[in-house]
């Protein structure tokens, strides 16, 4: 990935934060799915934009334990951001696609291990 399409994948991250932030204010059960998704989605992309700038490169495999390995590659010594990828992605297939609800709390972590994330990449964009 080149600097520009690292830039372009920090402002989706962005995007994703902003909504999942707007979706988590209404508490509803299918409000609170839908933020904790783009909660996800936004760590994702943060995760894709730090690989980017540091590597050149993010993951684009199904295997997310790839995606962490390689966000821990990049952020080395730190694991504290990788760490945060990891528990998005352990909440990612429950959240998008299963039928249980996500509780107000866990809900927060997953925008707080997100913003951990955007922070992050905003930290090394600059």
């Amino acid at each position: 990935m080149t600097k520009v399409e690292a830039r372009a994948r920090l402002r989706e991250a962005h995007t994703y934060l902003d909504a999942a932030e707007l979706f988590s204010a209404g508490g509803s059960m299918s409000e609170n799915k839908v933020a904790g998704s783009n909660a996800i989605l936004a760590g994702i992309a943060g995760a894709d934009a730090i690989c980017a700038i540091v590597l050149g490169e993010r993951s684009a495999g199904d295997d997310h334990a790839q995606a962490v390995d390689l966000l821990r590659k990049a952020t080395s010594p730190s694991k504290k951001t990788s760490n945060c990828l990891a528990r998005l992605l352990t909440d990612k297939t429950p959240v998008q696609y299963g039928a249980d609800s996500l509780s107000s709390n866990d809900l927060a972590n997953l925008i707080r291990w997100a913003k951990e994330i955007v922070a992050e990449a905003d930290a090394r964009s600059l």
